[in-house]
């Protein structure tokens, strides 16, 4: 559950702030990798795991958490849309 609301917040991130196309999806990317991270360490420190245990967390972490925040920071962007940036040409 808390991974999916890392997942969540990266992905909120990465609509609000990344523009579209090629660097959205690497914000996508690099906000999946750092979800992993934080998903491994929650999961360590709240349940003791060995460091074996939170590496097999991490290699699986690190391959479907960038999938999860791309599809979510997709959604986000189509259903909630982007705001319109004044470029200030008329």
């Amino acid at each position: 559950m808390i991974a999916l609301l890392v997942d969540i917040l990266a992905a909120w991130l990465v609509a609000r702030y990344a523009p579209p196309g090629w660097k959205q999806m690497l914000a996508a990317l690099v906000g999946g990798w750092a979800a992993a991270f934080a998903d491994a360490a929650v999961m360590a420190y709240a349940f003791g795991w060995p460091p074996i245990e939170v590496l097999s967390r991490l290699t699986a972490g690190l391959l479907v958490h960038p999938l999860i925040v791309g599809g979510f920071a997709w959604l986000i962007t189509k259903f909630l849309g982007r705001r319109k940036r004044s470029t200030g040409a008329p």
